[in-house]
């Protein structure tokens, strides 16, 4: 092994993107290297330059991705070294032949990206969550690290490194990848783009040619002895995770700058940190849904939406400091505070409706608590249909902000008592809509929708929705209360339209709910 790798001694809804099936030999693959199908070089294709892109990965669309990014200079490895902590975000899965499915993102999982001096790559370690791996993988071979057990390898073949104004690392993509599963399988991936390149004239000889040798370097570096590759990889993961634990900091970059500044960031955070800490090993999970994991979340209109599942019943004390630390960060919160429950775990799995609750909490309650806390804490528990629907959107959109997943801790909540949930927080509609029209005109559509068409919907994806499924009549309602909902000022309304389409809009789905159940 060269100086870039060497031991101590010497060394939606889940998302299924399947890539092309990955070779499993490396004489084979090294025999296509050498001849490869080239087009003549002539007169410059419209084609796109090579691609810069940031080890932040900003391009992948999660939403809250702690990254750090540190320099390693050791025996073992001297270079960037970059962590990115997977909190949210959709299971993504490739497909290979030994490995068979593969994960490649979804919460708890961890990127670590290494940059070695002097050669041109970007080696991406996609982790498992710590400690685990994918059941399905029958032939995963369990690292000697168990802590740390890598479900794939992507190496880019960069032309270099350059920063942007916040500082993080961003490499030239000179197409070519070598990508690898613990199993054995390897793939020589964007070939055919690394040859077009060269065919129109983008790439030099000498950089085509850099590239392919950098890619036989990569085979015989890491594919030759892929434990080995992981043994080491772990031990430089390592080194980033005991930085991190002394001090070091989350890179500010842009994306991480406005979340961190966000209310939605600051109060989710401090809330799952506060319930661990005062509920301890009673706390199963937390759980975010509503607004904040449906892609509508507006700070000036929404409210944050939680819900906490707890093994067992709570003290009147434990709920009395939990409650006193909701009033403080409801008072830091966005304009409608906040919004949860906590559940038995018992009451989730198997399934109970109307769903029992320990406590609740929304901010219309917060006057009745700060009056009189013993009464709010000895009369606020019951049960709540309202959950069914939570635990609905949990199971389809939710996001897992601490412990166990969603899957483990839901029971699917059976279809007539969802009906019932969301039938419930519309049937007085008609009578209810002059005083909240922006909340009923949306939630009377998206109830619609999901009877008619199955969906588990937003406010603002059920307006969206109606403007293709309702009469014309009622668009300028409906859309008067999308732009109200985005963020507008309040708009003034028709009554008597309102009213009109409440009407109709109770009156088909009562029709359309008589047929489902």
């Amino acid at each position: 092994m060269n100086s870039t790798m060497k031991s101590k001694e010497s060394e939606s809804v889940a998302n299924y993107v399947f890539i092309k099936l990955l070779s499993t030999d490396l004489e084979q693959i090294r025999e296509q290297m050498k001849n490869p199908v080239r087009q003549a070089r002539g007169k410059r294709k419209d084609r796109k330059a090579m691609k810069h892109k940031r080890l932040n990965r900003d391009g992948w669309g999660f939403s809250y991705y702690p990254y750090y990014q540190m320099r390693i200079d050791d025996e073992l490895f001297h270079g960037l070294a970059c962590l990115i902590q997977l909190t949210d975000g959709e299971e993504n899965y490739w497909a290979t032949p030994k490995a068979g499915r593969i994960q490649v993102t979804g919460a708890g999982m961890c990127w670590l990206e290494l940059v070695p001096d002097d050669v041109s790559r970007v080696i991406t370690v996609k982790y498992f969550p710590e400690g685990t791996h994918d059941a399905e993988r029958k032939h995963y071979p369990v690292p000697s690290d168990q802590r740390y057990q890598p479900s794939i390898y992507y190496v880019d073949i960069t032309e270099g490194m350059e920063y942007d104004e916040y500082g993080i690392a961003t490499y030239i993509d000179k197409y070519l990848d070598v990508i690898f599963t613990p199993e054995g399988d390897v793939k020589i991936d964007d070939r055919d783009e690394l040859d077009a390149a060269y065919a129109s004239g983008e790439l030099t000889k000498e950089q085509y040619d850099a590239a392919l040798q950098e890619c036989e370097s990569i085979l015989k570096e890491y594919c030759e002895d892929i434990a080995k590759t992981g043994a080491w990889c772990a031990k430089i993961r390592e080194m980033v995770e005991e930085k991190i634990k002394a001090g070091e900091p989350i890179k500010p970059c842009k994306e991480v700058l406005e979340l961190q500044n966000s209310k939605l960031y600051r109060v989710t955070t401090q809330f799952t940190k506060q319930s661990r800490t005062i509920l301890g090993d009673n706390l199963t999970g937390v759980y975010l849904h509503g607004s904040a994991v449906m892609g509508c979340y507006n700070p000036e209109k929404s409210d944050v939406d939680l819900i906490v599942v707890v093994n067992d019943s709570l003290s009147d004390d434990v709920k009395r400091k939990f409650m006193d630390m909701i009033m403080t960060l409801n008072d830091e919160g966005p304009a409608k505070g906040i919004e949860m429950s906590i559940v038995r775990k018992a009451d989730c799995n198997p399934y109970l409706y109307p769903t029992p609750f320990e406590l609740h909490f929304s901010a219309m309650h917060v006057g009745w608590y700060r009056d009189n806390p013993e009464d709010y804490i000895k009369k606020m528990k019951g049960t709540d249909a309202d959950l069914a629907a939570h635990f609905t959107i949990i199971q389809k959109r939710g996001k897992r902000l601490y412990g166990a997943p969603i899957d483990e801790v839901f029971a699917i909540v059976p279809q007539a008592d969802y009906v019932d949930s969301i039938w419930n927080d519309i049937a007085d509609a008609e009578e209810e809509i002059t005083d909240h029209p922006t909340y009923l005109t949306l939630n009377l559509a998206r109830v619609l929708a999901y009877l008619k068409d199955g969906l588990v919907l937003s406010k603002k994806e059920g307006g969206e929705w109606a403007l293709n499924n309702v009469p014309d009549s009622y668009h300028r309602l409906i859309k008067a209360a999308l732009s109200e909902y985005a963020g507008a000022m309040d708009l003034s309304y028709d009554a008597e339209l309102a009213k009109d389409y409440a009407g109709y809009m109770v009156g088909e789905i009562a029709r359309t709910k008589g047929k489902l159940i």
